[in-house]
């Protein structure tokens, strides 16, 4: 195939159409000339309605603040804690160390009270029961709420009084410790037939005594179930501390109950002197007599 120089070449593969040509535009003298490379600038609004409007997604989220921070080693939060328990345990030591030292106390005083009571010729040592709680404040104010005294086989002259039973309300202590004031004094004794038996000269085996009235007694005396007889004796109050059991019946006395006589008792010494016999009772287990006093005083004796 030759080259022929007057011959153009085609710009185009045979079969294949050119490709249109642009016209070009005429350009604004005021414009900078467009770079042919450059795609031509569309100043067109852009097309409306391609697709729903967006959609409502509900309220915006809710700002919980920064997020926590994990530098470091965390910090403990139980020390507060610890604290408080401490704190509670001290407050239980301290309260069991003072119910101690009240108990103590309490025990302390209830002791001296008795050997009070001994020191001013009371026959036995007494049971002493101070009550109310707390103690320590008794003894601060001192004053004493309630105070039981209790005793058993106290002699009385020549009766045996089987018990005895007080009760001291409002005990107000003096400021230096050596007696007391005291508001009211209830207190009540029992006397067994037997020790009131015992008290006339009658004892052992084959005596018995029982109630024969509201206030007499009588006592029986057996020998081998051969022989009995019987005497009656009063029971009365014949002065404010004292008690008399007078023979009224010896029904033709017999040598088995010559020897009971007439015998008088008072109340056990070591008591406070206002105390007085407000009542007696006879019953079928024996004679139990009342006893008061107020604004009675108790007083330390003289060394």
């Amino acid at each position: 195939m030759s080259f022929d120089p007057t011959h153009p070449m085609p710009t185009q593969p045979p079969g294949r159409p050119e490709p249109p040509t642009r016209e070009m535009e005429p350009q604004d003298p005021g414009q900078a000339p467009q770079d042919p490379g450059q795609a031509p600038h569309d100043f067109s609004p852009p097309p409306q309605g391609y697709g729903p409007p967006p959609q409502d997604y509900g309220p915006p989220p809710q700002d919980y603040g920064p997020p926590p921070q994990y530098a470091g080693k965390p910090r403990r939060r139980r020390r507060p804690v610890r604290r408080s328990v401490i704190s509670v345990f001290i407050l239980i030591v301290l309260a069991a160390m003072l119910l101690i030292a009240d108990r103590v106390g309490n025990l302390i005083a209830e002791n001296d009270m008795a050997n009070q009571f001994t020191a001013n010729g009371f026959p036995v040592k007494p049971t002493v029961n101070i009550e109310g709680f707390p103690f320590l404040t008794q003894v601060a104010a001192h004053d004493f709420r309630k105070v039981d005294i209790s005793a058993t086989n106290i002699s009385a002259g020549p009766v045996t009084i089987s018990s005895l039973n007080a009760t001291l309300t409002g005990m107000h202590l003096s400021s230096s410790w050596n007696g007391a004031t005291i508001d009211k004094i209830n207190a009540t004794a029992f006397v067994s037939f037997g020790a009131l038996a015992s008290a006339g000269g009658l004892g052992g085996t084959g005596i018995t005594a029982t109630q024969a009235g509201p206030d007499k007694l009588k006592i029986t005396a057996s020998l081998a179930g051969l022989v009995s007889s019987s005497v009656e004796a009063s029971i009365k109050q014949t002065g404010p501390r004292q008690i008399t059991i007078r023979v009224i019946n010896n029904g033709g006395l017999s040598s088995l109950l010559s020897s009971f006589t007439s015998y008088s008792f008072s109340l056990p010494a070591g008591v406070p002197p206002s105390l007085r016999i407000t009542g007696l009772t006879l019953n079928t287990a024996g004679l139990t007599l009342s006893a008061g006093a107020t604004d009675a005083t108790f007083s330390e004796p003289a060394k």
